[in-house]
């Protein structure tokens, strides 16, 4: 796992897992821990994916990110964001 603390927001640089390793929860796991530091600080969470990625860009979806913006050449860059809304439940 790569990440950045920026002003007002983490940046997931990336997240690998062996293949052996996936489909077990672990990057799930990751991943919400994640959330979890963004949401104490209220901050949002960002990263971007390859357009290519399909499975991964699923895996952002079921998470609760959603894509922002497209970029890099050919817009083959996806830039997902989850953001951390307080309720008053």
């Amino acid at each position: 796992m790569v990440v950045e603390y920026r002003a007002l927001e983490v940046y997931l640089g990336r997240i690998e897992l062996h293949p052996h390793y996936q489909g077990r929860g672990i990057g799930a796991q990751l991943l919400q821990s994640l959330i979890d530091t963004a949401a104490q600080r209220g901050w949002d969470l960002i990263l971007d994916v390859l357009a290519i990625n399909t499975r991964a860009h699923a895996f952002y979806q079921r998470h609760g990110f959603r894509e922002v913006a497209r970029h890099g050449e050919n817009n083959r860059k996806i830039r997902m964001r989850f953001t951390h809304r307080h309720t008053n439940e």
